[in-house]
């Protein structure tokens, strides 16, 4: 948690200067910054069997080893890219980390927010005016990523204070709970509008307890 209570905060593009990408290969590009951040964020410990992928034409990153946090990044990647291309070809996506704590006026376990990180998207829709210019932009394009993922790997290794002192008990789990948000997720629900369904695969339920925190049942 930051000083002020609430999730340690990191923005890595803003509306001024947005990651813009082509509609084509937007999911690949979310999925490999959402995939790079979630595994410099893996639990200390973990058995993790770590996977070299490559994006574009020169673009290497890494990821767990792990199919159901493929899967979750992949569909909620996809779904991005489809709110994206319908709100004005742009907005934020959001990956928020969670943890199990106690509390409550019965010292039942509660969720919440640790880490939030933020990439505003602008989606590219108008063609290249031929090969010149298709291959400026992919230049483009990947040095803004490669970036990006050097930016997070300087980020989780400068700002280790706020991590959860203690992991979660769930042997099967590489990593903290987390949760991807999309324009569409904010306008229908705001900053928690996921939770229940990350507690749900979880094993728990949820009902607001304290402000910023969910109780598990």
């Amino acid at each position: 948690m930051s000083s002020k209570g609430g999730p340690e905060l990191f923005v890595l593009t803003d509306q001024r200067h947005p990651l813009e990408v082509e509609a084509s290969i937007l999911p690949d590009v979310l999925e490999c910054l959402l995939q790079h951040i979630i595994f410099h964020r893996a639990l200390v410990g973990k058995a993790i069997t770590p996977k070299d992928m490559v994006l574009l034409d020169d673009l290497f990153y890494v990821k767990c080893g792990d199919t159901s946090i493929d899967k979750q990044v992949r569909d909620s990647a996809q779904a991005a890219c489809k709110a994206l291309k319908t709100r004005d070809r742009g907005g934020s996506v959001t990956l928020t980390f969670f943890e199990r704590v106690a509390g409550g006026l019965l010292g039942e376990k509660m969720v919440g927010p640790w880490e939030e990180w933020s990439v505003h998207v602008l989606v590219r829709t108008e063609p290249a005016f031929g090969h010149r210019e298709e291959l400026l932009r992919r230049k483009e394009l990947e040095a803004r990523v490669r970036e990006l993922l050097w930016t997070v790997q300087k980020l989780v290794n400068s700002h280790r204070d706020h991590l959860p002192k203690e992991g979660l008990n769930d042997a099967s789990s590489v990593c903290y709970p987390f949760d991807i948000k999309d324009p569409s997720k904010f306008s229908s629900g705001g900053m928690f509008a996921g939770v229940g369904n990350l507690l749900a695969r979880a094993g728990g339920r949820t009902s607001p307890s304290q402000e910023g925190f969910f109780k598990m049942g």
